[in-house]
């Protein structure tokens, strides 16, 4: 096996987990280069929301898939001070708690009985009655019936991370190619040899898609090989308070479909989940909805000015899982459809691909992700 220096490993986008996985692979020896169809962070990445609510995210459910959302949580601290350190940026790290609202009789119920048995199981949640909910967080309804606590989920500046991890898999040694359009790959002998750009081919032992919803716009291989990953777009707003206005202190999330992440100058609303292929416009419609169904959690944000709008697309597969390993040509991986998870998980899912690419053991959680999952026959 080619190991060490002597390994070159492409990866096919350059968003946050393929530049968390160059930076992993850059700093353990690895020859790397990361090819960013447009700039570098500014896709999906950009649009995100920076949440590592593993507790919400994962819909307390005890699966595989909550379990690397809370392997994902976990590794946090330590890989933010550690990217922190190495690139000279700050993050805007914050373990800050999550609210999960219950504005019905019913989800009160739901979210009671769930943080009774998340707490069994060992996860730092509570349950908050009404009265306990607002005086934790003041902004909130008087209407609300209450709340699941989770006090260990955090979130980041997702855009800080994204020029972040680009310094510091630079700095790691890897080369960052930027408007790198890549075309298809070439595979000779049933094993990947490189790829071909607008620009010329590029060689190398290992190819690593990171390519996000973009996942399956690349030739050169036949159908089936890559797992299916489709765009699911998701249109955000940035609201401002009038000033003297405090801002929420939590992650709030409402049963209508709708979060709220603060920011030190703004509050993020978010998100939708459209299916509509690659298309991101901006729909007014659309933003003032979420901003009702915030403002039905936070009445004041009625008074609050838009600041910024946009849409990013997410890369999302039939059962909503990533798909995580080695597909049927040899020396191709895939490391993609994180949906609305890809920055949770980025520690770990960069570990993950790096042990496997230098043929060590990704882990037990690893094998409930692999691409082959979607294979027919």
């Amino acid at each position: 096996m080619v190991v060490g220096q002597s390994m070159k490993i492409l990866i096919v986008g350059g968003g946050v987990a393929g530049l968390t996985i160059g930076w992993r692979l850059a700093a353990s020896g690895c020859q790397v280069e990361v090819l960013e169809r447009g700039l570098a962070g500014r896709g999906s990445s950009w649009a995100a929301a920076g949440m590592l609510a593993a507790t919400a995210e994962s819909e307390m459910r005890d699966d595989t898939y909550a379990h690397l959302a809370h392997a994902g949580r976990a590794a946090w601290p330590n890989f933010a001070a550690e990217l922190e350190k190495v690139s000279g940026i700050l993050l805007g790290y914050r373990e800050c708690g999550a609210l999960l609202v219950a504005q019905s009789d019913r989800r009160a119920g739901e979210l009671h009985s769930a943080a009774k048995e998340l707490s069994a199981r060992g996860q730092k949640v509570a349950w908050h009655s009404q009265e306990e909910t607002v005086r934790l967080e003041p902004l909130l309804s008087p209407k609300i019936k209450g709340a699941l606590y989770a006090s260990e989920d955090a979130q980041v500046d997702n855009r800080q991370l994204s020029i972040a991890l680009a310094r510091a898999f630079k700095s790691a040694g890897g080369i960052l190619r930027e408007h790198c359009d890549v075309r298809a790959l070439e595979v000779k002998h049933g094993a990947v040899a490189g790829v071909a750009t607008a620009d010329g081919n590029i060689c190398a032992d290992k190819v690593v898609i990171a390519a996000g919803a973009w996942t399956n716009n690349i030739d050169g291989i036949d159908e089936g090989v890559l797992p299916p990953v489709r765009p699911a777009k998701g249109q955000m707003t940035a609201i401002a308070p009038p000033d003297g206005m405090a801002m929420p202190h939590h992650l709030i999330w409402g049963e209508e479909a709708v979060y709220l992440v603060p920011r030190s100058e703004s509050l993020l609303i978010g998100a939708t989940v459209e299916d509509v292929g690659f298309e991101t416009s901006v729909s007014h419609k659309t933003l003032k909805d979420l901003i009702a169904r915030a403002t039905r959690l936070v009445p004041s944000l009625s008074s609050w000015r838009v600041v910024e709008s946009w849409a990013g697309l997410r890369p999302r597969t039939p059962d909503d899982w990533p798909v995580l390993g080695e597909t049927p040509v040899a020396g191709l991986v895939v490391a993609s459809g994180q949906y609305r998870n890809g920055i949770l998980f980025a520690p770990v899912l960069a570990d993950m691909i790096q042990s496997l690419l230098l043929g060590e053991d990704p882990g037990p959680l690893f094998q409930g992700f692999s691409p082959t999952r979607f294979a027919k026959g």
